[in-house]
């Protein structure tokens, strides 16, 4: 099976976890962490959710799931144990043409979700299509190894140059070779050394005088 991969919005949408493990608790957590709001089924919670609930970024429904607990919903995810559950929640969510998840059971599943590295505003996505999900995160700890964290301060560089071209109206060739010289810049390097000098030596040659870390309001530490 192909899968289409995009990268959705969902802040402030609907969004319905069944399940009350620790499956459930990361799953919650990766919707929380992108704005979602969050309702989660389930007769018990573990220790990791019901911290959650009382800090109230999730709303707790202390019950199993039944038929109609998806209604408005944008997105569910069936973090249960139970096939039967899956089955439930995969049935409802088609009949209301939502998106539906369910962990470990690919046949209840309209979307899967990738094994994720971020880095601030730089977000990579592996995905085996559901084949070995495994080797999906083996891989995006490789990742990890290769692109560190000074890679966040370097996407906020190459976002506030590209604003400030567009700005000063730099016609479209010159604003491309810019943007290809900071791409293909040593600037994460510098960011990991903590060279501003020659940061700021590289933002001036290729900005104008006066442009500097600071001018464009990025800190690399």
């Amino acid at each position: 099976m192909r899968y289409y991969p995009i990268f959705a919005d969902i802040k402030g949408r609907p969004c319905v976890v069944v399940g009350g493990g620790e499956v459930a608790l990361r799953k919650a957590e990766g919707l929380i962490s992108a704005g979602a709001s969050v309702t989660v089924i389930s007769p018990k919670l573990t220790a990791g959710l019901n911290k959650l609930v009382r800090a109230k970024k999730v709303l707790h429904i202390k019950r199993g799931y039944m038929r109609g607990d998806l209604a408005g919903a944008f997105l569910a995810i069936s973090a249960s144990d139970s096939r039967g559950v899956n089955k439930a929640v995969y049935a409802e969510a088609s009949s209301l043409d939502i998106l539906v998840n369910a962990a470990d059971d690919p046949h209840r599943c309209n979307f899967i979700m990738p094994s994720v590295l971020r880095r601030g505003s730089l977000t990579i996505a592996v995905s085996t299509s559901g084949k070995s999900p495994l080797f999906a995160g083996t891989l995006r700890e490789e990742l990890e190894k290769v692109i560190g964290k000074e890679y966040e301060a370097f996407i906020e560089i190459l976002g506030a140059a590209r604003k400030k071209l567009l700005k000063n109206g730099v016609k479209n060739d010159k604003k491309e070779s810019a943007i290809k010289a900071f791409v293909n810049s040593p600037i994460p390097l510098w960011i990991k050394l903590g060279d501003v000098k020659e940061i700021n030596r590289f933002l001036q040659r290729h900005l104008g005088k006066g442009n500097t870390l600071s001018r464009l309001g990025v800190k690399i530490r």
